[in-house]
């Protein structure tokens, strides 16, 4: 500890004259000193081991500013030497502020409290000083201080502070309403932002009130379901209805969670209440897209089915029937193809409409896709309120919608199916219904058919051939069998129809009509075609290395295998990758081809293979629609006459004369006419009087395997 040596003195002599009236003789006063200086030292002692002890910063100073006393940590820190001053160990600006301290108290006699800088080991800490004055014998003649480091302190507080207005500003710079709510459901807490938006009178004070009051009286029990549930240590999310100030109801999502303190139990509860009324008209505005058609706004095939599955299982429970009724138009394609297909979406629009205004609230309507609608009727007794509700739709789809100026009448094809009588499962009714639909349609369009049980054996023949046609191809069991084509004049050769044969495993040689459905599935047409093809081009190949001579061969093509667009590239293509000149080759169609599907399709292949040399066969003529114009609008070079009119024209004058007619009307268009199915030599002498230069038949040769082509180049014997 340092001191002042005068001041010692001084002390030392005061305690003589003390003693001089305490003891009687010089040897005691020695004594007496003595011992006094001893117990001085020891105090002295001891109180320098308990300053030093002390982690603050512990000071005494004169009135120049010497430290008299100071504890270790202010020694070590600060590099305190005896008889240092404020101004010899700190920069100037530090020592201004301490000092000012000091005077202050000098001045006024009082302790003063200041934060001040003093550097430790030269790095700068902050420190809460307390000075009093030091008082001897009533004069100040210095300060005592005591200095404790807050830096950490402060820099926690600051955190703090900053975190603070870090959660105030989200708090207020958030659009939703964020509540802190007691958990007696008093509201502690709400951020302005949110008030506004939830239009809370600012006049009124919403602190204290109920967090319910200030929901309507409907979304009051979801608000207090969700404090509970948050009381609880849960989170409760619920969504209701509020309304706005001007009278417009608005949805909000209210989130609640329990707010915890360190032991883990719930002391309040924090609620953010969001706006999401354009959010929500966003997402019925999106679930309505996806279950509507955007054309009619009908219902779409998605929203059909889900209601389909639900009346099925609703029906299942209750035992109340419901009725399904699909739905064709029957001339739509023709609409697309000669008024265009904005003439095709208008007359979409106007069945549709007639839909709407023609079916009770009850009954669910839905477009499902093309030109195919559903109606589920409910609330039926039996079959006949079904058939009634599709007459009368079938009725109004019939009278005709002015289109572009003009009237045109679509027409409706109806199948229908009753749940349960006619299925026990949403899936089987559909197909039910679906069966009685393709029964009506292939039976001839138009009107309503209801399910009858001989439907779904005439569906299960039909899925039977397909399972042939599929088998057929996998086990690689088609082949062709080649028919010749005769001049009825000279009995030569002068082509032939290549018809396809399958090889059962245990039938044997099967015709097409066995697999006959399978010419309606452009899959499994397209690669039986495709198969016939190859095998035909093959043979043409290797008669033609023969020298055999064998005219043309034609191949049949079913309407459905022009669907994709390719046919005429993918025969050529064919044809030359083998060698084989296309002039070889001709392709037959029936005149059903250019009333189905893809009818366009069908135009381009055929003017491109007519193009590329490839003979165009118009099949089974006179048995379709609109012959003649057929042969005004596509590239036809031959025309064969269906064995229908042949087998009856003997004994049917009007045949007779049909076929005449068709005989002179090819001989004017220079066309090449086939009378099909010549199977009697009357048969072939009346058309030979009748101008028919060729035909084929049982008469002039059945089909045979391609050896047969080989042999019987040439003519043939006719009687």
């Amino acid at each position: 500890m340092q001191h002042n040596a005068h001041d010692e003195t001084r002390r030392l002599a005061s305690l003589a004259v003390v003693a001089d009236g305490a003891v009687d003789h010089p040897l005691d006063l020695r004594s007496a000193l003595v011992e006094l200086g001893a117990n001085l030292q020891r105090e002295q002692t001891l109180l320098q081991t308990v300053v030093d002890s002390v982690e603050d910063l512990i000071f005494a100073k004169d009135r120049q500013g010497r430290f008299i006393l100071s504890n270790r940590a202010l020694r070590d820190g600060c590099g305190l030497e005896a008889g240092s001053r404020t101004r010899d160990l700190f920069e100037a600006d530090l020592v201004v502020g301490y000092e000012e301290t000091d005077y202050r108290i000098f001045a006024t006699g009082q302790p003063v409290t200041a934060d001040e800088i003093i550097p430790i080991h030269g790095e700068p800490r902050l420190f809460q000083t307390v000075k009093v004055p030091w008082i001897v014998g009533g004069d100040i003649c210095g300060v005592i201080g005591v200095s404790r480091d807050i830096t950490a302190r402060q820099a926690a507080e600051d955190a703090v502070r900053e975190s603070e207005a870090l959660y105030r500003s989200i708090l207020e710079a958030s659009a939703d309403c964020i509540a802190v709510i007691a958990l007696d459901g008093r509201l502690e807490l709400v951020n302005e932002p949110g008030r506004r938006a939830m239009e809370i009178d600012e006049s009124v004070s919403a602190l204290g009130r109920q967090w319910t009051e200030f929901w309507p009286k409907p979304a009051k029990a979801k608000v207090a379901f969700a404090l509970d549930t948050a009381r609880s240590g849960k989170v409760a999310r619920v969504s209701v209805k509020r309304p706005g100030g001007r009278g417009i109801p608005k949805w909000w999502d209210i989130l609640v969670t329990p707010i915890r303190d360190g032991q883990d139990h719930v002391t309040r509860l924090l609620s953010i209440c969001r706006d999401v009324t354009e959010s929500k008209a966003a997402s019925n505005r999106l679930k309505w897209t996806s279950e509507h058609d955007a054309l009619t706004g009908l219902s779409n095939r998605s929203a059909f089915q889900a209601h389909l599955d639900a009346a099925a299982m609703r029906s299942t429970r209750t035992g109340d029937p419901f009725g399904l009724l699909l739905l064709d138009l029957d001339h739509f394609k023709h609409v697309n193809d000669t008024l265009g297909h904005a003439a095709g979406d208008e007359l979409l629009q106007a069945v549709a409409d007639r839909l709407r205004t023609g079916t009770r609230p009850t009954d669910f309507t839905a477009r499902l896709g093309g030109d195919e609608f559903a109606i589920i009727v409910e609330q039926i007794g039996d079959e006949h309120v079904l058939r009634r509700t599709g007459d009368a739709i079938a009725a109004r789809l019939n009278q005709p919608v002015g289109i572009g100026g003009r009237m045109v009448s679509a027409g409706v094809s109806i199948g229908g199916a009753l749940f349960p009588r006619d299925a026990t499962t949403a899936f089987e009714l559909f197909n039910n219904a679906d069966t009685a639909l393709y029964a009506l349609k292939a039976s001839g369009r138009g009107g309503l058919s209801m399910f009858r049980n001989q439907m779904r054996q005439q569906a299960q023949h039909a899925a039977s051939q397909l399972s042939l046609a599929r088998a057929a191809l996998q086990q690689n069991s088609i082949v062709p069998l080649y028919q010749p084509k005769v001049d009825l004049r000279t009995g030569e050769i002068i082509g032939y129809e290549a018809l396809l044969r399958w090889i059962h495993p245990t039938r044997g040689l099967q015709g097409p009509d066995t697999v006959q459905e399978a010419f309606k599935d452009y899959e499994l047409a397209s690669g039986i075609g495709d198969v016939v093809r190859g095998a035909v081009i093959a043979d043409i190949c290797g008669w033609l290395h023969q020298g055999v001579r064998f005219g043309r061969v034609a191949i049949n093509a079913a309407p459905v295998e022009f669907l994709r667009d390719d046919y005429a590239e993918h025969l050529l293509r064919q044809a030359a990758d083998a060698g084989v000149p296309a002039s070889f080759l001709e392709v037959e169609v029936t005149e059903h081809v250019f009333c189905e599907r893809g009818a366009d399709h069908v135009a381009r292949a055929l003017r491109l293979l007519n193009h590329e040399g490839v003979r165009i066969a118009l099949d089974d003529f006179g048995t379709g629609y609109s012959s003649l114009a057929h042969l005004r609008d596509f590239p036809v070079d031959v025309v064969k006459i269906d064995r229908s009119f042949i087998q009856r024209m003997a004994e049917d004058d009007e045949v007779s004369a049909i076929i005449s007619a068709v005989i002179g009307l090819a001989r004017s268009l220079s066309l090449e006419v086939v009378a099909e199915g010549i199977e009697t030599d009357l048969q072939r002498k009346i058309l030979e009087e009748k101008g028919c230069s060729h035909g084929q038949g049982y008469l002039l040769g059945r089909p045979a395997g391609r050896d047969s082509v080989t042999r019987g180049g040439g003519r043939l014997a006719i009687p």
